[in-house]
């Protein structure tokens, strides 16, 4: 082989370990810059869980102050108005404050180990105004009952939940969150997405507190429509009732006949929590209960919105 040969060979061998090395150094870095981005993630994503857990705690804050202060619980206070965005370093926090009282409890429909009729017909009348087969409650019933016994044709137990093709259990105790209603006979996706923004599922008894409930919640309670109970809601806004003693004053003198439960006070309440950090979106919701007479609250349950 001629010298001239040999060099030409030696450069080629050069040219390649040259870009072998250039490859393998491009590598390196691109799996360093990945590992270095999914560090940063995995540091916003705990630093925006921090801000989550700081607006809760916010939010519980506002609660138990305004247990201290206020005689009633009604939209227009300042834990009912929500924090659009604040910024905090690299941060935006967002969250709101809803009182789950002012939504009819699922669980009220039993009362103990009896079935409650007043309740379960305030929930036949919800579900008549929001476009819904009012037999659904008994559908409900029958899930949080204690029995197998049906509570009508509408209604479900065991038998019919272990026959569908991915077999379950009623349930036969109380609703724990309201996302349960996807497995209550006759409930679908659109059918939630519908009654949701007029239901709860709070662990004990409550009351329904009419300074915040919806205008389809209040005409439900009192056994009319939407456009009935508008000016008696229109009161409201201006003059929200002292007590259920001022309620059923203005509900008798607008003509109607008060059904249910009512209070103007309330203990049950959900905060949302949305932050922006970095690129992370993290969102929130707790249901927080509020004690004032021991002047605490408690978070109940917490989960991820998505």
């Amino acid at each position: 082989m001629s010298a001239l040969r040999q060099r030409g060979v030696a450069a080629v061998t050069a040219l390649l370990i040259v870009a072998v090395a250039a490859s393998a150094a491009t590598l390196m870095l691109a799996q360093q810059s990945a590992m270095l981005d999914q560090a940063m993630l995995v540091a916003s994503r705990a630093q925006a869980d921090v801000y989550a857990q700081a607006g809760l705690d916010w939010a519980r804050g506002v609660l138990l102050q305004d247990g201290k202060s206020g005689s009633n619980d009604n939209l227009g206070e300042g834990w009912a108005q929500p924090i659009a965005g604040m910024p905090i370093e690299r941060a935006v926090v967002a969250g709101s404050i809803t009182d789950e009282q002012g939504r009819f409890n699922l669980n009220n429909v039993i009362n103990g180990n009896a079935r409650s009729e007043p309740d379960i017909l305030v929930l036949r009348r919800l579900l008549a105004l929001a476009a819904l087969p009012p037999d659904l409650a008994d559908a409900v019933v029958d899930w949080i009952d204690g029995d197998d016994d049906l509570a009508s044709g509408s209604g479900a137990e065991n038998a019919y939940y272990l026959s569908l093709p991915r077999p379950y259990r009623a349930a036969n105790a109380p609703m724990v969150q309201v996302d349960e209603l996807y497995r209550v006979r006759g409930f679908d996706a659109a059918a939630v997405a519908r009654l949701r923004p007029y239901v709860t599922a709070l662990r004990e008894r409550t009351t329904l507190n009419v300074n915040t409930a919806p205008a389809l919640v209040v005409a439900a309670a009192l056994d009319t429509t939407t456009e009935k109970v508008a000016p008696l809601l229109a009161e409201r806004v201006k003059a929200p009732f002292a007590d259920k003693s001022a309620f059923a004053n203005r509900a008798g003198a607008a003509g109607f006949a008060q059904v249910g439960d009512v209070d103007v006070k309330s203990a049950w309440f959900s905060v949302d929590i949305q932050v922006a950090q970095d690129g992370v979106q993290l969102a929130t919701q707790a249901l927080v209960r509020r004690d004032a007479a021991k002047g605490q609250t408690a978070i109940t349950w917490r989960r991820p919105r998505y």
